[in-house]
């Protein structure tokens, strides 16, 4: 399975400095671990090889069929034992 597809949103994992403030007014500053979104469209190839999905960027803009590509990204899919489920009938869904 492959095909052209627009990847509208990218998030990536980074590190930002927070300040903090303790009880007796001094102050530290640590490193936290957060999610940052990037709003940029790619268009992007995608080729589904059993488990793994290959995002390549098409330099030709799909103009040129024999045009080579750029490897932009290898993702290995998650495979689950059994798929996810709502367990709970409160509006709490656990997986």
């Amino acid at each position: 399975m492959d095909g052209p597809l627009l990847l509208t949103r990218v998030v990536r994992k980074v590190t930002i400095p927070v300040e903090l403030i303790d009880g007796q007014g001094d102050t530290a500053t640590i490193q936290v671990e957060c999610l940052s979104p990037e709003q940029t469209p790619r268009s992007l190839l995608g080729i589904l090889c059993n488990d793994l999905l290959v995002l390549c960027r098409d330099a030709s803009d799909g103009k040129d069929a024999l045009s080579p590509v750029d490897l932009w990204a290898v993702l290995r899919m998650q495979t689950l034992p059994q798929p996810a489920s709502i367990v709970h009938g409160n509006g709490m869904a656990s997986f």
